[in-house]
């Protein structure tokens, strides 16, 4: 065993490095017991990386620091950067990707696993064909008429009408804008004036989003807007998940794919930021070349959970100006005035306006916007108690009281206790313990575990038999069938209510908070962010603003001063090739 396998196994039990990744680096060392040290340190950093959701490393970014700060036996160090290159190119674990290896290098210093290589390079070839292909089949005539039947000619409907005018002719437009900006609603006309001015049928109209919340909330926008739709476009197929849609089967080819592409001729995709390399590159496989394809999201949210930065990655190729006709930002705010506290917070947080930030929560309406210090955990739980538990108490009485399950989920909804972190102090796990025992809950032994009837709770795991997936979230019932015995009811993308025996389901955790990912795709009326109490590498703006824009009504946040400073300091842009390759045109993959 070499030298710096032993020294990233000392990294991992110290929890600097995870084991998988030094699992890759020792597999790279059976593979080739001759390569270079340098090599392997690098192999485990790219696989480290792809954990936390980056498909590659900028070697020039690293190189020459120490990765791991080792006891007496010495510092785990990255050499320079030339060095590093040279060492990489004559192993033969790296390719260039025109061949299979482990590991591919790019002429601008960019290390890969080969799988993220392989799929940015498929999907940067999919969207430039999408991108590519016009259809110049609307009169200028006929498509202001249908503009000003759908769209209001005053100033802050003049990007929707842009949106509009793009989408009758390009076969790839994305509509960026943060929330209450009106993307879906935006969307709901686009049906509408595709359906009067193209042969597009209803039925073959597709719509998705990441996740069964996103999906729902999808279906409620439609449902709401029905008696401006024409009746054909009523047909439309309702939104489902991704998931769904592609028909995505464990241990199984999905049911569509580039061999059996989507029966469809406009695919709609909601909440297009929370889609990582992976499921985009399936979702744009299945795709038929003919056909449009609108993405919906804010750029300015947290990038996926999985690898890769899609929306943001086809957002900046336009902005350099590459794919000059696919990207539309919405920039009037529906919902927030230009004098609304919480809609100032927001874009100072996404802007990095630190003293804008902070000048707002000092000065703002505590109704609407208001900073709780809490530098430390000594004040956690009176806070909790005042202001969260007395919710989620009247939530487990409307539970044993038999309250509709509709009822039970909105009254969940109103309320959301948002964190950084899953694990630790102030994470998700904390939070969670703290409130269940301020509802005198304590973890019980029983079959159910420690459910309890009215607690929420989300799933951790897909269940595609049972139609669940990661992210759902459900109340604890009692099960009426089956005295003493609990369930959970949950909404679908559908609309439709379900009931399942709590051990019939897949992983779950209790729901009273969640992680500020786990919120993507979802609203409330009122937020709780709480921040750890210590600067962290997870926290960054983009968190904060992921957080801050799910509430619509009011938004607490917890913690210090400088944590929050030092969270909207840093970006959590993640490194990518894919805007690089959008920008140079390199559609070739391996």
């Amino acid at each position: 065993m070499s030298g710096v396998i032993t020294a990233l196994q000392k990294a991992s039990r110290a929890g600097a490095l995870s084991e998988t990744a030094v699992q890759f680096s020792g597999l790279l060392e059976r593979q080739d017991p001759e390569a270079d040290p340098s090599v392997l340190l690098a192999g485990a950093l790219a696989a480290e990386r792809a954990l936390a959701g980056d498909v590659c490393i900028d070697l020039a970014s690293i190189a020459g620091s120490i990765s791991w700060k080792g006891d007496s036996d010495g510092d785990l160090a990255a050499p320079d950067f030339s060095i590093w290159q040279k060492a990489l190119w004559r192993c033969s674990l790296v390719g260039d990707g025109g061949r299979l290896s482990p590991l591919v290098l790019t002429d601008d210093g960019r290390l890969y696993l080969y799988r993220y290589y392989a799929l940015e390079c498929r999907l940067a070839e999919a969207i430039g064909r999408h991108a590519r292909r016009v259809s110049h089949s609307v009169d200028a005539l006929s498509l202001t008429e249908g503009l000003d039947t759908f769209f209001s000619d005053d100033p802050g409907s003049a990007d929707q009408r842009a949106a509009a005018a793009k989408a009758v002719d390009q076969h790839l437009l994305v509509i960026s804008g943060g929330p209450g900006t009106g993307k879906t609603a935006t969307v709901v006309r686009i049906l509408a004036l595709v359906q009067q001015l193209t042969s597009i049928r209803p039925e073959r109209i597709l719509l998705c989003a990441p996740t069964g919340k996103a999906a729902a909330r999808m279906r409620e926008v439609l449902a709401s807007a029905v008696e401006m739709l024409p009746e054909a476009l009523q047909r439309v197929p309702q939104p489902v998940t991704i998931h769904r849609l592609l028909g995505v089967r464990p241990s199984q080819r999905p049911r569509y794919d580039a061999a059996r592409p989507l029966p469809c001729d406009l695919l709609v995709l909601d909440e297009a930021s929370m889609v990582d390399l992976s499921l985009m590159t399936s979702l744009f496989d299945a795709t038929p070349q003919e056909a449009r394809l609108i993405l919906l999201g804010d750029r300015d949210q947290l990038s996926s959970v999985e690898a890769g930065a899609v929306l943001g990655d086809i957002c900046q190729a336009a902005d350099q100006g590459t794919l000059p006709e696919a990207l539309i930002t919405l920039r009037h705010n529906w919902r927030f005035s230009s004098a609304s506290a919480l809609g100032g917070f927001a874009s100072a947080v996404r802007e990095g306006d630190i003293p804008q930030v902070m000048t707002l929560l000092e000065s703002a309406d505590p109704s609407g916007l208001e900073f709780v210090a809490m530098p430390d955990a000594s004040g956690i739980d009176t806070l909790l108690a005042d202001r969260i538990i007395p919710h989620f108490a009247d939530l487990e009485r409307l539970a044993h009281e038999g309250a509709p399950a509709e009822t039970l989920l909105a009254w969940r909804d109103e309320v959301m206790v948002l964190c950084a972190h899953r694990h630790g102090p102030r994470g998700v796990g904390d939070i969670n313990m703290r409130i269940q025992a301020g509802l005198r809950r304590a973890p019980r032994p029983s079959s159910d575990g420690v459910a309890f009837v009215g607690m929420p709770l989300i799933v951790m795991r897909n269940d595609s038999l049972l139609g669940l997936y990661n992210g759902d979230i459900g109340i604890v019932v009692p099960d009426r069938d089956h005295p003493g015995g609990m369930q959970a009811v949950f909404q679908d993308a559908l609309g439709e209510i379900r009931a399942i025996s709590l051990s019939r389901l897949p992983e779950y955790e209790a729901a009273f908070a969640f992680t500020v990912h786990k919120a993507q795709g979802s609203q409330s009326s009122s937020v709780t962010l709480i921040l750890p109490e210590k600067v962290s590498p997870i926290l960054s703006r983009e968190l904060v603003y992921t957080g801050a824009t799910r509430a619509q009504a009011s938004l607490q946040v917890w913690g210090s001063p400088e944590v929050l400073s030092a969270a909207i300091e840093r970006s959590a842009r993640r490194p990518t090739g894919l805007a690089k390759r959008l920008q140079r045109r390199e559609m070739i993959c391996p």
